[in-house]
């Protein structure tokens, strides 16, 4: 993929979190060591040929929480239908899927995923109701999450499924994520635990876990805007009071980083910033690069993900 015009920023954020990472992992280590492995819910029996020759006799739908999602009344819509595919969706839109009646009592293949190592994910668990179905939820934990987010999980008796996120070249001598697994090898995990590839974000994340690990295809997006409406304006992005700081209160010079792009597929226009922009650009490349039988269904109805391999759809004619 063509380097980002954003990666240098990305690829500084990353860095600044090494020290909150490793502050995670290194208090997760007694839940992870002989914990559950994510490969045990791999739908491939031979690895990288059985990957190569799948043939998916399943379907997932991964929900993410972008504005489309609440304007298409898409929880709604799955939560009414006879939907018998996986689902997946991101941990901020866990209890928001449960109160709409989108549970694992209904959809028994249920599964919630956390990639971030912030605070913020333990207000993603913190609800009566998460306990209420926790038995029923696999919940896929990065061994950097915050340890409060784990200990929730656990009390409220999800099912948890560990990897490693990917951060640095595991290939490398040095590499974090190489001395990262040395150090989780266990009786139970003699090789340790897999480092996946996330895109940056819990929702390509999702979908990449959805087809990966699963092996589930047709993947479905919903609330993946990548984007906002077009006419939004720029105090009300998320990102933007970052890039006025950084220079220095110009608004000019700020505002020069955010675009507005074409959903050729919607004959729609979106507002993207620079951060979604990059990962816009990064799941754009994984989805050329998956494997053939990997179908990628965007059925937002909105946002900024279209182009090669991905198909829309409105989502009640992929539920159909």
């Amino acid at each position: 993929m063509k380097q980002s015009k954003n990666f240098d920023l990305i690829q500084k954020n990353t860095s600044d979190l090494i020290d909150l990472w490793m502050y995670n992992f290194a208090r997760n280590i007694p839940d992870f060591l002989n914990g559950n492995n994510v490969k045990q819910l791999s739908g491939f029996k031979n690895g990288k040929i059985s990957i190569k020759n799948h043939r998916p006799n399943s379907s997932a739908v991964v929900i993410g929480g972008g504005p489309s999602v609440e304007k298409n009344n898409h929880l709604k819509i799955l939560s009414n239908s006879n939907y018998k595919g996986a689902i997946v969706c991101t941990d901020r839109m866990l209890i928001p899927c449960l109160k709409n009646g989108i549970t694992p009592k209904k959809f028994p293949k249920f599964f919630v995923l956390t990639m971030d190592p912030y605070q913020i994910t333990i207000k993603f668990y913190e609800d009566k109701i998460v306990k209420k179905h926790g038995k029923g939820i696999s919940a896929i934990m990065s061994t950097c999450t915050i340890h409060e987010t784990v200990e929730i999980c656990k009390k409220s008796g999800l099912n948890i499924f560990w990897y490693h996120p990917l951060i640095d070249d595991f290939r490398k001598l040095e590499s974090i994520n190489k001395i990262m697994n040395m150090m989780c090898k266990s009786d139970k995990n003699p090789d340790g635990l897999p480092g996946l590839q996330t895109g940056g974000n819990c929702g390509c994340f999702s979908w990449i876990f959805s087809w990966a690990i699963l092996g589930c295809s047709p993947v479905a997006l919903i609330g993946l805007d990548l984007g906002y409406h077009v006419d939004t304006p720029l105090e009300n992005i998320r990102h933007y009071r970052d890039y006025l700081k950084a220079y220095n209160n110009n608004k000019s010079k700020a505002g020069k980083f955010f675009k507005k792009i074409t959903n050729v597929d919607l004959k729609i226009q979106v507002l993207s910033d620079p951060i979604f922009d990059f990962y816009r650009e990064a799941f754009l490349d994984l989805v050329a690069r998956t494997p053939k039988w990997v179908r990628t269904i965007n059925a937002t109805e909105g946002g900024s993900l279209f182009g090669n391999r991905i198909k829309n759809m409105k989502f009640v004619d992929f539920l159909k």
